[in-house]
Order: C-alpha cells, then structure tokens, then sequence
C-alpha cells in the first residue's frame, strides 16, 4: 500500500531548475544584453562628467618642518643630544602643538573658515562641522626622516599657501610658549649651579689663606724645592765650615777661629730653624711646617683649580645657552618652504570618469546574469508550494 502523503509526491514531481553558469552562459548573457549595457555605461559615464565638472578644484600647499633643538643637555655631557635638531620627543610635542585645539580655533578665526565653507557656526553644532570641514582640508604626519609633513587644501591656491604659513608660524608661537618655561628653568639651574660653585670656590679660599698663615707655606713647588736646596746646602756648609774650626783649634790660629766659630754657631741656628716644630714657629723656614701643610694646601689647591674650571665650563654653557634663549628665531626649522600650488590636487576627473565606467560595467554584468538567472526559475510553481 502506498503511504507517501500527496505533498512530498508533488515535491518530487516538480523539476529542478539548472541554476548553473558556465562560462559561455556569461558570454551568452552579456552578448544578450550588451545594448542595455552598454546604455547603462554610457549613461553612467556622462553623468559622471557631467557632476565632475560642477566639482571645485582643490589645491594644496605642502611644507614639511623639525622643531629646534630646546632640550639641550645644561653641561654638554657625553651622549645626550646637542645638535641644532630636536630628537623624537620633540617632534612628538611638535605634533601635539599642531594638531591641537588651539591652532584650529586660531586658523577658524584668522581666515573666517564659517563663512568660506558656507556652514552656519551660530550653535555648537555649526562650530564642530567647520572644525571638522577644516580637519578634513589638513594633513599632518611624521614622515620616515623624522620631518613634519603639513599640507592644507583649499579653491584658491594663493589662500592654501597663506593658510599654510599662518598654520606654521601659529606652531612655532604654540612651540615657545610651551618650552619658555623649561628655558627659564635652565637658566635657574645655571644661574644655581654658577652661585653653587663660586660658594664652595669661596669656603675652599677662606680655609686655603688659613692654612697658609698657619703653615707658612705660599708656593707649594717652588718652596719645597727652595727649602730641600736650603737645608741641603746649610748641611753642607756646616759640616765644612765644623771641620775647619777644628783643624784651627789643633794649630792654634786663634784669629781663624773666632770667624769659623761665628759662621757654624749661624749654621746651626739656621738648621735649627729649617728643622723647628710647626708649632713653635712662625717662619716659612720650617721644613717640618712645610710638610705637615704640604699635603693639605696641595688638596686645596686642586679643588681651586678644579672648582675654577667647573666654573669656566658652566660660564661657557651658560652664555650659549643664554643667548639661544634670548634669540627671536624660530623654535620649528622649516625644511621646505611653504610654495603656491600651480597643479590642482583634487578631483581627478579622469579617474572619477573611469572608475564610474568600470563599475557601471561590474553593475551591467551583473544585472544580465540576475535576469537571465530569473528566467530558469518558475517562480509560479516556487510560489505555489
């Protein structure tokens, strides 16, 4: 006995449409509808150049800049940047500065952008869509050299050039006011650091005249070797001058001897003295005051010279430094000026035209395969089940 219900034997009658495309079947449709299609391109080709010749052109001004060196290491020291161009964080701040608020609001006020682009800024609304009409119009990046690549278009290429310039110079003016601060405390820090060292250089002196007084010593050099020649020669002198008393006193020759006796008992109180404590003198005579000051007058002078030199070097860094804060040259290095545009930039009509060509031809070919798709099926029979 048959139980299959009549639905499913009514499904399994109805033919299966061939929804397969080879090939030739796209040759087939597209030869079949070729007039439309090629109506359809036409039409699509004109209206395009027709729309693209309403479109203004658009012209844009490039420059590309660095920022200047503002964060040069305070005493030069080895490995940090001292060239005349700033390093990656400075360009990131260059960046920030120009892409920020402040620049918009000044580039929207300066040139009257409201009224140029036709946008009502009455309300809150009105003033964001000139931001963004702006921001759409301006083009900031760091390019693979570490330069800053600025462009602006705008209908007029005179006006893209001056804007441009404007954009530029309100950079460097954003650039100062942000770094003025860091240079006022540099120069505090050098100014700091001078008082520092003159202080210590002060404290050093005063103890250094102290020790001198005490120890009697002026020239560490030249009286060490004044007083070795000294102590040497008096040595000397009275071992030969000793020696010739007693060969007087053995032959009697009592004239000689009341001269020689007067010249080593000299002898004697001059080696007495070159010999004396440092404390019971105050002589520079005393070879024992000398050395016991020797050591400490020599560390102080090194520190003398030492501080002095400091000093000379922060002098130096100082004036440099002082002088490049003072300048009125620009924070920002314009690597390529700011040029009046002659080629429009924007539209390329050419492009648009083929573009519109190729898809209006994707479109054609599409709709002749949908419709020629449409006449395999029986939509009578799909839409009675």
């Amino acid at each position: 006995m048959n139980t299959t219900p009549p639905q499913e034997k009514q499904s399994q009658s109805l033919p299966v449409p061939d929804l397969s495309f080879n090939l030739l079947d796209v040759f087939a449709s597209v030869w079949r509808w070729r007039k439309q299609i090629i109506l359809l391109s036409a039409f699509v080709t004109i209206g395009t150049i027709a729309v693209s010749l309403f479109l203004p052109n658009y012209f844009t001004a490039n420059s590309t800049f660095v920022p200047a060196n503002e964060d040069k290491d305070l005493f030069n020291r080895e490995g940090k940047n001292n060239s005349m161009y700033g390093d990656e964080d400075a360009v990131d701040r260059a960046i920030i500065f120009a892409s920020s608020a402040p620049l918009v609001e000044f580039m929207i006020k300066e040139f009257k952008l409201a009224e140029r682009y036709k946008i009502n800024a009455t309300s809150p609304k009105g003033e964001s869509k000139v931001s963004k009409r702006f921001l759409k119009l301006y083009n900031l990046k760091k390019n693979e050299h570490g330069g800053i690549e600025i462009s602006i278009q705008d209908t007029d290429p005179q006006m893209a050039a001056k804007m441009l310039n404007a954009a530029v110079a309100k950079i460097d003016e954003l650039y100062k006011q942000a770094t003025s601060p860091n240079k006022e405390l540099m120069l505090n820090t050098y100014e700091n650091a001078l008082t520092t060292k003159r202080n210590e250089l002060k404290s050093i002196g005063d103890s250094l005249f102290m020790l001198r007084r005490k120890y009697s010593v002026f020239d560490v050099k030249t009286q060490g070797e004044l007083l070795s020649t000294l102590l040497v020669e008096t040595e000397s002198q009275l071992a030969e001058n000793s020696a010739k008393l007693d060969a007087y006193r053995k032959i009697g020759r009592q004239d000689s001897i009341a001269n020689l006796s007067a010249k080593v008992q000299g002898l004697n109180k001059k080696l007495e003295m070159l010999n004396s404590k440092s404390d019971s003198v105050n002589s520079s005579l005393s070879i024992n005051a000398y050395n016991e000051g020797r050591e400490l007058i020599m560390y102080y002078d090194s520190q003398t010279e030492s501080i002095n030199e400091d000093i000379g070097e922060i002098l130096k860094e100082y004036a440099r430094f002082k002088a490049q804060a003072d300048s009125k040259t620009s924070s920002i290095i314009v690597l390529e000026p700011v040029q009046v545009p002659k080629i429009k930039s924007y539209p390329v009509r050419s492009l648009l035209t083929i573009a519109a060509l190729f898809i209006s031809l994707v479109i054609g070919l599409i709709g002749a395969l949908v419709l020629d798709l449409n006449k395999r099926i029986d939509w009578k029979s799909v839409l009675s089940k």
